[in-house]
């Protein structure tokens, strides 16, 4: 695959119905809970995930506007990738751009609006636009997973999954929180220290591949990672961001401890 700008940026936020038979996927089976060797993870009663998810909801409140900027570095298909970017994000909508790591020249916007969805190829005037309804997949490492599921990192907050009352809450001998999600097209198991998402292991039910995304430390203002590494389970492909200069407006004030 030619990794180009426009074609990178297409598999990193593709629109619906163009990998539809990619995306038929079948049951698989659960993976056990064992977490090291010897310790299995103990699940949480009723009132403690209840508290977990209401710790969530307090540590990723809505906010009025989100400002970010990123270095994505990576490896797909033995392409190197380095490019800059920016981020904004309201309560309803979400801004990417992405320019050119050397020059600085713009060379990709995708805005996701309310009700449709637009990408921009700036070096070649060109500009693509579907209904918002249709936009439900993203493409990584030329895979086809849930936008719903993804697109909330983006923005600063956690996946739906995380709170869901109908996934699994357990406790890890680590000292970690384990949510464990599962459905037709994948399962998912997102690891929290002090109800701040760190890490996820991200199964496809179809082909059994497993993304690995690792957040690092964390801003100071908000639980947003200043570093975020995605790798694939049964290749060397690999995206590293790294985000900086975040700004938030419109957050509710967080009470004195």
């Amino acid at each position: 695959m030619n990794i180009t700008p426009l074609n990178f940026l297409r598999g990193l936020m593709h629109p619906a119905g163009i990998f539809i038979c990619g995306l038929m996927l079948a049951c698989g089976t659960t993976a056990p809970q064992v977490t090291t060797a010897g310790a299995v993870a103990e699940s949480l009663g009723s009132k403690e995930a209840e508290a977990f998810r209401r710790e969530i909801s307090q540590n990723y409140p809505p906010y009025k506007s989100l400002r970010v900027s990123f270095t994505l570095k990576g490896k797909v298909d033995n392409q190197e990738l380095y490019y800059e970017g920016q981020l904004t994000a309201t309560a309803t909508a979400l801004t990417l751009r992405l320019t050119d790591a050397v020059f600085l020249s713009p060379l990709l916007t995708l805005e996701i609006a309310e009700t449709s969805v637009s990408l921009k190829d700036h070096a070649r005037n060109k500009k693509e636009t579907i209904a918002r309804k249709d936009y439900q997949w993203v493409e990584l490492f030329g895979r086809s997973f849930p936008v719903s599921f993804f697109e909330p990192l983006m923005r600063g907050f956690v996946p739906a999954d995380a709170t869901a009352p109908k996934s699994s809450y357990l406790a890890t001998p680590g000292g970690d929180t384990q949510v464990r999600s599962v459905n037709d097209s994948y399962e998912a198991a997102l690891y929290f220290n002090e109800n701040k998402l760190r890490k996820i292991f991200y199964r496809d039910k179809l082909r059994g591949e497993i993304l690995v995304f690792q957040l690092g430390t964390f801003f100071k203002n908000r639980a947003y990672p200043q570093n975020l590494r995605i790798e694939h389970s049964r290749t060397n492909d690999h995206l590293a961001l790294q985000f900086k200069n975040l700004q938030v407006t419109g957050e509710p004030t967080k009470p004195k401890k």
